[in-house]
């Protein structure tokens, strides 16, 4: 939708600088969501067009991703969201994708890098730790309940979480400070003998442009129910079928790729055989009607390493990491999946540290990657594995970690 009569001072009535409205929606579609949020105060066609337009909500959305989006606005845009591991603050950063703040660093020094994984203390004048900046983004305690905050799902720069002692979900934008809480879903559950757990995700249906909110009830020994909420619908809805998978509540969080959603667990019926076969369970979102496949892992795992596993995104591929214990059992490997639901082309990736506990964040740059170590912050780089320690200030350990895009879609 145009907005015809805007110029540059916002007053429709001026022949001064005055620019034809598709030009002007295309120079603001370019611009960061925090100086949108001011120019909504120049004029009410502005201010419409900001807040109330969803083409321009999606324009300025699809310059920092898809197969067109602009490099430079991607990263721009992109910023690091994390809670501490007390899980008592959400935290804000943007780090720079040009490599510019590990430039002083020399990367034929490897014997500069040094880890420890049981080493609590950074030291801010060791010469291999990078310190960095985040804001904590306190205005969603005074607006939501609860002390400690979970994220259980990111998507087009929305995140999804869930309180302490508050069982509702509530949908955020940290870039416009927008926030709303989910209505209870119509179909509640019973917790009884059968009931075990629940799981959650959040994703974008591209076939249909919704977003769509995912909670799995998980029954023993029966399979999982799913209820899937729609952001522009506001409602509820249950798919009519009992899936035949048990899903490990350890990672209760589903994780997005592809436009779908991802776990892992067992089959539920089946032969001896396949009872016990350790797989990835997707919910396929971006369907006329969801429904669940089956991928496999690397012939590495099986079911008795289940819950010594954990399920992430590298890059743009799945991700398996392994679970060890606290100073005992560590790792030196991970396993990306090249190609998508592509059994055959799960790689093993070597990392130089020893982990015992290993994600990725989803940030990138030209040579490096956020991982996360155990509660710790690292630039790993993988062509010649040398890395940086990155140190936050006034935060020690992290918990979990996200990366999302800036945007102006709204939960509301």
């Amino acid at each position: 939708m145009e907005a015809p009569g805007l110029t540059i001072a916002g007053n429709s009535n001026s022949t001064n600088g005055q620019l034809p409205s598709t030009m002007i929606e295309e120079i603001l579609s370019r611009l960061p969501v925090k100086s949108l949020c001011r120019f909504k105060c120049v004029s009410k066609p502005w201010s419409s067009l900001i807040s109330d337009n969803p083409s321009f909500v999606a324009s300025h959305l699809y310059k920092g991703i898809g197969e067109d989006k602009d490099d430079l606005l991607f990263r721009r845009r992109r910023r690091v969201i994390f809670t501490d591991a007390a899980g008592n603050g959400l935290h804000s950063m943007h780090l720079d994708y040009d490599d510019e703040f590990l430039a002083s660093y020399d990367h034929d020094n490897r014997n500069r890098n040094s880890f420890d994984i049981n080493d609590d203390d950074d030291k801010v004048g060791d010469s291999n730790l990078l310190v960095t900046t985040a804001t904590e983004l306190q205005y969603i305690y005074s607006e939501l309940s609860g002390i400690s905050v979970s994220m259980l799902g990111c998507c087009n720069g929305l995140l999804l979480c869930m309180f302490l002692y508050d069982p509702q979900l509530y949908l955020i934008n940290p870039a416009t400070r927008q926030s709303k809480k989910l209505p209870e879903m119509p179909t509640q559950y019973q917790i009884d003998d059968r009931y075990f757990c629940n799981v959650y995700g959040f994703g974008f249906d591209s076939s249909t442009h919704q977003h769509k909110v995912v909670n799995g009830v998980i029954y023993m020994d029966e399979g999982v129910e799913f209820d899937v909420y729609t952001l522009e619908t506001n409602s509820w809805r249950q798919i009519p079928y009992l899936f035949p998978y048990h899903i490990y509540p350890c990672r209760n969080k589903g994780t997005l790729l592809n436009g779908n959603l991802h776990w892992l667990g067992t089959r539920v019926i089946g032969d001896d055989d396949d009872h016990s076969s350790l797989l990835i369970v997707s919910l396929i979102l971006t369907e006329d009607q969801e429904f669940v496949q089956e991928m496999p892992l690397p012939r590495e795992f099986n079911s008795s390493q289940t819950r010594r596993i954990k399920l992430g995104v590298f890059r743009e591929w799945l991700c398996v990491t392994h679970e060890g214990d606290y100073d005992q059992t560590t790792y030196n490997e991970f396993w990306v999946m090249k190609e998508y639901r592509v059994g055959k082309s799960w790689t093993k990736m070597r990392v130089s540290i020893p982990y015992w506990d290993l994600s990725n964040s989803g940030f990138w740059t030209k040579s490096h990657d956020l991982m996360v170590f155990g509660e710790k912050l690292v630039m790993y780089n993988f062509n010649n594995h040398s890395f940086r320690n990155l140190c936050v200030r006034g935060i020690g350990k992290v918990s979990s970690v996200e990366t999302y895009l800036e945007s102006l879609v709204s939960p509301k």
